[in-house]
């Protein structure tokens, strides 16, 4: 995937500064700053004010109130006045707007609190306070700032209170920090260090969507473990695999956000028509897409019977695109409790764009969002608001994140799901064709160590008649039980076994006969076939070897040789 330049230089601290200077500007007097990373989102607030010659004074529940500038800002572990009643403390904005002589007029007094928000749930005080402050501060020289995590405060605080987001770092702050510590230990390895620029982007490539901590913290292991292993050098694999370990961690602790396998797109047998779609595609990120006036792609939504490759599919487009691919699982979005949800869907989907460039796989759709079509169903409308959020996000989102929904049964997703615009395709797949259906067999063989090539044609004739109206899962079911089956029997394994296995089988296609049906005749309409036809397989093959014409007549011309010579060393003469 190209990423456009604007997306490679994304600068969370520098981003962040400019938006808290105009709201400084602006005369905001109450501004909630919600980060991942809190102490680095104060260390940014800390360093803007400063800079600009302001007063700043930062509470938390250990050290109380300290009072930073410019010769001790960076003095982290600097004793504060231990007046850690946040009660107590929260009143003395208030004192200042009330005594404004006690400084220079001129200057800006910022109050900064570090994870108020507990002391916050039904506080009646500070809710009376945080009121007041949202009336007053706006015409004086006193602000207050709430850091918090990112979530909502709690019931109770002021609508006319400012929000900011700090965001987690961008490529560019990795790229620094990774610098940082390479530096550090190159000298430890005995060949020194084999990371050059390219091999920097690739690696921070992979942290995209880590804080600044946990990027260090599993590039630092990451390194510890290479010298353990009595490596000569420092590689770039070295750390992309103790990072993607790290990150894998850290997504999967998300119950809602999982990060998945990526896979080799030629593993999935047919599906030409999404191949050269998405292939087509890959480029379409980037600066020279844009200045060509295309729009970075939005994804697509694949529907088919349950079998039919659609999650390998996901798992071949991430591939394609060269990014990682994240699941998100709808049926776990829901929550218990009033509003909850709806702020797990947004922390997910913000999540997700920290993370880009990436795949955003929405797999099964239909049993998270399914049946309410036309209504709120019965769970007073959080469905259709976690609907809401998820539609405007894909509307909206100016990352590049490429999103794929799949689903198995149409009936029930609501049509502004489906509509063009919130996709930018609608693919269908059914039951394979006898071309699909050998192809399956050939990867699946592959994989088991076995090629197709090695069993009589007539006996794979059969196996792909006896596997008609089968799915791909099936067919790979078959192979395995025939495989098990041989074993057992302490035989040579062979394509007889698999057949006895598909006679044993009972295919969906005969189980749930009426509502594949019903799924074809809508695909017929609404989608377009994954899979080429005949006719188009045998264009695409013509593409192909006029493709191999094209190069083998472009190297023969610059190595400057006559044809003749040329098809004499192919040993065509």
């Amino acid at each position: 995937m190209d990423i456009a330049k604007a997306h490679l230089a994304r600068n969370s601290e520098q981003s962040f500064v400019h938006k808290f200077s105009i709201l400084v500007d602006s005369g905001a007097g109450l501004i909630h700053v919600r980060a991942s990373e809190i102490m680095r989102a104060a260390l940014s607030v800390r360093k803007a004010v400063v800079t600009d010659d302001g007063i700043y004074k930062e509470w938390d529940v250990v050290n109380g109130f300290r009072e930073f500038n410019a010769d001790n800002m960076f003095n982290h572990d600097m004793v504060g006045d231990n007046e850690v009643d946040l009660g107590s403390a929260f009143s003395q904005p208030l004192n200042a707007v009330r005594n404004p002589q006690q400084v220079d007029p001129s200057k800006i007094r910022y109050f900064v609190y570090i994870n108020p928000q507990a002391y916050m749930e039904n506080n009646p005080h500070m809710a009376q306070l945080l009121l007041m402050y949202a009336q007053v501060l706006p015409s004086s020289n006193v602000c207050v700032i709430l850091i918090t995590p990112d979530a909502p405060l709690p019931e109770g605080a002021p609508q006319s209170l400012l929000s900011l987001r700090f965001e987690t770092p961008g490529l560019g702050e990795l790229k620094e920090s990774l610098t940082g510590i390479v530096d550090k230990v190159k000298a430890e390895f005995t060949d020194g260090c084999e990371i050059d620029e390219t091999n920097l982007e690739r690696i921070c490539y992979v942290g995209a969507g880590m804080s600044e901590q946990q990027f260090s913290a599993h590039a630092s292991l990451a390194i510890v473990e290479a010298g353990r292993d009595g490596k000569a050098s420092l590689t770039a694999d070295d750390l992309i695999v103790g990072l993607n370990a790290g990150k894998t961690d850290i997504v999967n602790s998300s119950d809602i956000l999982e990060l998945y396998p990526t896979a080799n797109i030629d593993e999935i047998g047919g599906m030409e028509n999404l191949k050269d779609w998405v292939r087509k595609r890959a480029r379409c990120y980037g600066d020279d897409a844009k200045e060509f006036g295309i729009e970075a792609p939005k994804g697509m939504v694949f529907v088919g019977p349950p079998g039919t490759g659609k999650s390998l599919a996901a798992k071949a487009v991430a591939s394609v695109l060269g990014v990682p691919l994240v699941r998100l699982d709808f049926g776990r979005v829901f929550n218990s409790l009033v509003g909850a949800s709806e702020g797990r869907i947004r922390t997910a989907l913000r999540m997700v764009e920290s993370m880009s460039p990436c795949v955003l796989f929405c797999d099964e759709i239909d049993k998270g969002l399914g049946g309410i079509a036309g209504g709120s169903g019965g769970d007073s409308g959080v469905s259709m608001r976690v609907l809401g959020s998820f539609l405007t996000w894909l509307q909206d989102c100016q990352y590049p994140v490429f999103t794929m929904v799949t689903a198995n049964n149409i009936d029930g997703l609501p049509p502004e799901l489906l509509r063009r615009g919130r996709f930018d395709a609608i693919f269908a797949t059914g039951m394979p064709t006898d071309a699909e259906r050998r192809e399956v067999l050939r990867i699946h063989l592959s994989l088991r160590g076995r090629e197709i090539e090695d069993f009589d044609a007539a006996e794979v004739e059969k196996v792909i008649a006896a596997s008609n109206r089968y799915v791909p899962a099936e067919i790979e079911s078959a192979i395995k039980d025939g495989l098990v089956d041989a074993f057992d029997a302490n035989e040579e394994f062979a394509l007889e076994h698999v057949r006895e296995a598909l006679a044993l089988m009972v295919p969906l296609s005969k189980a749930f006969e009426k509502q594949i049906k019903k799924m074809s005749d809508w695909a017929a309409e609404n989608a377009t076939p994954a899979s080429a036809s005949e006719e188009e397989r045998r264009k695409f093959a013509a593409i192909a070897k006029n493709k191999q014409r094209v190069i083998k007549r472009v190297r023969r011309k610059q190595n400057h040789e006559p044809s003749y010579l040329y098809r004499i060393r192919q040993g065509q003469l």
